[in-house]
């Protein structure tokens, strides 16, 4: 008997789920809704090769559109799931197309919060969530142009590396004091801050744009800070964030708190429905609490969990939240829950550090690392074993490295 398999979004997670299940070999009916024109493709890239031009479609790909055909794969792109009649077993697209389906999985994944300001509508003004974003802020980028990016958080400090790395000057306005005040440790914020200064990164720290000057044409001139200041740029992208889509579940009576509720194996309050990737807020058995991730590692392991279960098997959804982020020649590579450690213990190394995040307990509950990928990698894979095993290890054996 076929089962009919809707997948919502044509992002990583959902394009996963409909690549592994369709190679299974199952007698299954695979239906892709994606918003975007493209099939499914890797986001890191966006805001590395693609804005450094070293990167085109064909590089982030998951699967090209002919492969998606021949595994019997319906792409339906460019479209929006509009309704979901849960009761129905139904979805309506954008189109007015109605799609019925056995099992339905919501990849909805997040959108990047809107900033409204005057002249945020000029030409020269972005904001980076696809690879069509990417090449139209890319086409901006060249060697002597002024940008200024809006945000000091993660994809906002990719962008202006690529951009240094293009010849181009760089202002990051951020409203905090300091970089990735939302979710990195103040260590890590000044080591950031002080490597994007050596790289020719400018900052204005606790102050907003309030409004884009443009001239008659619409062409971006300038940004007033809230401080009163007036910085001319050529071009702006905005990266204060993203939020998780979940509007289309919340209108079915899913229960949405923050992301879509799941358990460890990625069920939500439906029991033919599945969430995976940014929307989902799942049960962490490690950590005892539901967690949404916005990390390319974690679409790709809820993808091989919702499609071991709709395969017939069973997986939990325990492995150690993993994030990196590389910037010029070093990385930052984060694993575990930092936030929720109450002390941390740093590791000086090769010009690198790590820093060991402890719970109440004493428990190793994350880890941050900054510097080259080939000195902080090995030592984040051995903390994410760690925190796995839920080990209480001693301050000084993480301090000099001689824990095994």
């Amino acid at each position: 008997m076929t089962t009919r398999l809707v997948i919502i979004g044509g992002g990583q997670a959902g394009g996963r789920v409909a690549q592994i299940v369709s190679n299974a070999g199952r007698d299954f009916e695979i239906t892709l809704i994606g918003s975007e024109a493209h099939p499914p493709y890797n986001r890191p890239p966006l805001s590395k090769g693609v804005l450094l031009g070293t990167s085109e479609l064909a590089d982030c790909l998951i699967w090209r559109e002919h492969d998606l055909a021949w595994q019997g794969v319906d792409l339906v792109a460019n479209v929006s799931a509009a309704v979901l009649d849960v009761g129905n077993k139904s979805v309506q697209t954008s189109t007015g197309q109605a799609i019925s389906y056995d099992k339905l999985v919501i990849a909805t994944g997040s959108y990047v919060r809107q900033f409204s300001v005057a002249g945020s509508h000029n030409h020269g003004v972005h904001s980076l969530r696809t690879f069509d974003d990417a090449k139209k802020i890319g086409r901006h980028f060249s060697k002597g142009r002024r940008l200024i990016v809006v945000g000091g958080g993660f994809i906002g400090l990719e962008v202006a590396a690529a951009a240094r790395l293009r010849g181009m000057s760089v202002l990051v306005v951020e409203a905090s004091d300091r970089l990735l005040a939302r979710i990195a440790p103040r260590r890590l914020s000044d080591a950031v801050a002080l490597h994007h200064h050596a790289a020719g990164v400018n900052f204005r720290f606790g102050s907003m744009i309030e409004k884009f000057v443009a001239d008659a044409s619409g062409t971006l001139k300038s940004a007033h800070l809230s401080t009163g200041e007036i910085i001319p740029c050529d071009v702006a992208v905005v990266g204060t964030g993203v939020s998780a889509n979940t509007s289309l579940a919340k209108s079915a009576g899913l229960t949405v708190e923050g992301g879509i509720i799941t358990d460890s194996g990625l069920r939500t309050s439906h029991p033919d429905i599945y969430a995976c990737g940014d929307c989902a807020s799942f049960w962490h058995p490690l950590f005892e609490r539901h967690i949404r991730v916005e990390a390319w590692q974690n679409a790709e392991g809820h993808a091989r969990i919702v499609s071991a279960s709709l395969l017939g098997q069973e997986v939990a959804g325990n492995s150690v939240p993993f994030f990196w982020s590389d910037q010029y020649d070093w990385s930052i590579q984060i694993v575990g829950l930092p936030h929720l450690g109450s002390s941390a213990v740093t590791r000086h190394i090769g010009g690198a550090f790590i820093l060991y995040h402890l719970d109440v307990a004493g428990r190793l509950i994350g880890a941050t690392g900054f510097g080259k990928v080939e000195i902080i990698g090995r030592e984040i894979r051995r903390a994410n074993y760690w925190i796995s095993e839920r080990l209480n290890p001693e301050p000084q054996a993480l301090e000099k490295g001689v824990l095994e």
